[in-house]
């Protein structure tokens, strides 16, 4: 089975200096044509200069920081870690068919990336199952005891104060 070239990560050189790079990943009609496609998602496209990725190299930035399937970079390490100008990063869902890549572009290679899976069952909890006004209903019992029980809290506080302000006028 053929992979979705929606679904993948494409990795391409771009012979030209980062400005133009970056440019040039900018203008959909221009990158589309370049890459031979119908049309693209410029915000799932990225430039990022290779030399800067360091001791990093481009085959882990690909793989642990873009989500490639490890084994499949692994038969390009050596070429992906010897690019050293503006590569391109299109992300999945940026093009919807094939890449064909035309000067000044050259395709380092198109990887499945690593699709997560949930850990185990769906967490459900009993709040959230039923309405708002359901659990909001308070039993007419319970209202008349809350009821009660603030009118007493109130009545307290107003022989506290009474008494406070007796003691004060008698010092």
């Amino acid at each position: 089975m053929t992979p979705d070239p929606s679904e993948m990560l494409h990795v391409i050189a771009v012979d030209l200096p980062m400005a133009e790079a970056t440019g040039l990943a900018a203008d959909a009609g221009r990158l589309a044509a370049a890459l031979s496609v119908a049309q693209v998602d410029p915000s799932r496209v990225d430039v990022i200069e290779a030399k800067s990725m360091g001791d990093l190299g481009l085959v882990t930035y690909v793989t642990e920081g873009e989500g490639a399937v490890r084994d499949a970079v692994r038969g390009d390490a050596e070429r992906l870690n010897a690019e050293r100008g503006a590569v391109m990063i299109l992300r999945p869902r940026a093009v919807q068919a094939a890449v064909a890549p035309q000067p000044p572009l050259r395709l380092l290679g198109s990887y499945p990336v690593v699709t997560g899976k949930p850990a185990g069952e769906p967490v459900s909890a009993a709040s959230a199952h039923g309405s708002a006004a359901a659990s909001a209903a308070v039993d007419p019992k319970k209202r008349d005891k809350r009821a009660s029980g603030i009118v007493a809290m109130a009545a307290l506080a107003v022989a506290l104060f009474v008494a406070f302000v007796m003691w004060l006028v008698a010092a």
